[in-house]
């Protein structure tokens, strides 16, 4: 990460803490900083705008200043950049993906499971109910805090070669994945070469054909106009996307109580506007990305051939993911 990002939020919480942030003073001016790699317009960034309003209109109803600041498209970082601000106190909350996440804490990995997920319902289920609320408190010895689960939706395929209807068409292409390790040998056993980029270098590298494809939700190649330079898109729903909200413990706690509450429930409540907001538009997502790129959908069956595929991946982690926590997600997904 450029050094002076990590200088000029380090300098802010120094100042912040000087001034007696964290005194419970109703009149007191208090700052949130939230950071993500979306870009305007994409479903988190209207959630995090609407997190804003309810914060600083609840926050002043109580007699509290409080400014909330939205910092999108990663403009403090990489999303591991950001997550690590958050360890260090040095950014109060990130909606992220859970791709870098398990880099932190290995069991979130079993949300990047291919085919985990085979809709929303399951999804919902799973991060709203008793699993979702552990995961969420599971990085509270590393200072972080979760608060609620968004979405950035099912992931999909595009790319500059060909059209891809079977596990055998993606043979060879050149796929930008996150840094991941479970993204990373699906692509492998499907044959293709997975090629982690940070997400800011994916649509220079797509257009100089440094890589050949990439996938991510209809809301992200959308928003970020990758279907300029990708003539080829597959809905393959291979892998649902969830989104932690996460905040810093340090900076969480410093917050007087009455805050603390108003930002908590805020982040929870503020996850229904986000997913819909992402699920309504689906359509237009697809109709906007249709203009350029040539749209397959996989049927129920060519799905099938894909989820095999992944089967030896399952078992390649359930040691590194632990066997009954993954057998716990998939039973709960199932019902």
């Amino acid at each position: 990460m450029k050094r002076w990002i990590v200088c000029l939020l380090s300098a802010s919480l120094a100042i912040s803490m000087l001034s007696g942030c964290g005194v419970s003073v109703k009149g007191k001016s208090y700052s949130i900083k939230v950071g993500y790699g979306t870009n305007p317009g994409h479903p988190i960034d209207l959630a995090s705008k609407e997190f804003e309003k309810r914060v600083e209109k609840e926050a002043g109803e109580m007699g509290y200043d409080v400014d909330v600041q939205l910092f999108p498209s990663s403009q403090l970082g990489s999303e591991k950049e950001m997550i690590e601000l958050l360890q260090i106190g040095a950014l109060d909350m990130c909606p992220t993906t859970t791709g870098p996440l398990g880099l932190f804490e290995s069991s979130y990995l079993a949300f990047d499971l291919p085919f985990l997920f085979l809709n929303t319902d399951q999804a919902d289920r799973v991060l709203d109910g008793e699993i979702g609320t552990e995961m969420l408190s599971s990085m509270e010895d590393i200072g972080i805090v979760g608060l609620s689960w968004w979405e950035n939706g099912f992931r999909e395929l595009t790319n500059n070669k060909r059209k891809i209807v079977k596990p055998e068409d993606l043979k060879g292409i050149k796929l930008r994945t996150m840094q991941n390790d479970v993204h990373i040998d699906f692509f492998q056993k499907l044959g293709a070469a997975p090629t982690p980029l940070g997400f800011g270098e994916i649509y220079t590298s797509l257009q100089s054909n440094v890589i050949d494809g990439q996938e991510n939700p209809l809301s992200i190649i959308a928003t970020n106009k990758f279907y300029e330079v990708q003539p080829y898109t597959t809905i393959s729903d291979h892998v649902y996307s969830p989104v932690p909200v996460l905040y810093s413990k340090a900076l969480l706690e410093d917050l007087p109580e009455e805050l603390q509450e108003i930002v908590t429930k805020a982040a929870y409540d503020v996850r229904i506007y986000e997913r819909e907001a992402g699920r309504t538009q689906e359509q237009e997502y697809i109709d906007e990305i249709a203009q350029k790129s040539d749209i397959y959908i996989l049927t129920d069956e060519e799905k099938m051939a894909f989820q095999e595929a992944a089967q030896s991946t399952y078992v390649k982690f359930e040691s590194v993911i632990g066997k009954e926590f993954m057998d716990r997600v998939i039973e709960e997904a199932q019902k």
